[in-house]
């Protein structure tokens, strides 16, 4: 299964960078607001991602971490789309739940069970670590909930997240807000799988602040 995932996954990643190839390039980069540089015929692309900067080759499709990381194939694949789909339009004022984006609906409960449910289960009766995860990924305080931060996926792509704690009274619930673009930005069946790298990120980096609170 794994195996035929990432065929699959190759396969995306090739017709990304063939439309790419295809494209008025430099016109897809203004409009996804990242920095970019021609160099010996190659664009080279600076793109936030998180808390890092992934620097992409285009169009001998080279990516690296400017942090060190690993750039997996689902994080190139993501990259390659947002410059794609990028519309230039502006952000709204307000923001929106994984349902209200048009088409999304349907797939609430996939949502539920790859982002919602594992932020509830390592953050649901803790808001302290969820606060300390925000500010290790450098998130945005937003007012909402017990505890809230805004991080910056991509340039135009903001994920506000939201928790209310939990006690002996009411269950937590978690929230994951988007910007009203984002649709604009990205094709329906990435949202899921970028808030799911999000959720990831927001996990380890608790778990980074545990372990380094406790002495380990």
């Amino acid at each position: 299964m794994a195996l035929e995932k990432q065929k699959t996954y190759k396969k995306v990643f090739d017709l990304a960078c063939e439309e790419l190839r295809n494209s008025d390039l430099a016109e897809r980069l203004r409009k996804a607001s990242v920095a970019y540089r021609v160099e010996n015929g190659q664009y080279v692309v600076e793109s936030p991602f998180f808390e890092e900067t992934i620097i992409t080759e285009i169009p001998r499709f080279a990516f690296r971490s400017m942090q060190g990381s690993n750039v997996t194939l689902a994080t190139r694949i993501l990259i390659l789309h947002y410059f794609l789909e990028a519309s230039g339009e502006p952000l709204g004022q307000d923001k929106i739940p994984y349902e209200d984006v048009p088409g999304c609906r349907p797939y609430s409960p996939v949502f539920e069970r790859r982002v919602v449910r594992p932020l509830l289960s390592a953050f649901g009766f803790d808001r302290d670590l969820f606060r300390s995860a925000g500010e290790s990924l450098r998130g945005t305080p937003e007012p909402y909930g017990d505890v809230s931060f805004t991080l910056y996926a991509l340039p135009m792509v903001p994920l506000t997240f939201i928790l209310w704690e939990g006690d002996q009274e009411f269950p937590p619930s978690v929230k994951v807000l988007f910007d009203p673009t984002i649709d604009k930005y990205l094709p329906l069946e990435d949202i899921t799988v970028l808030s799911k790298l999000a959720t990831v990120r927001i996990i380890k980096a608790a778990r980074k602040t545990y372990l380094e609170e406790a002495g380990e």
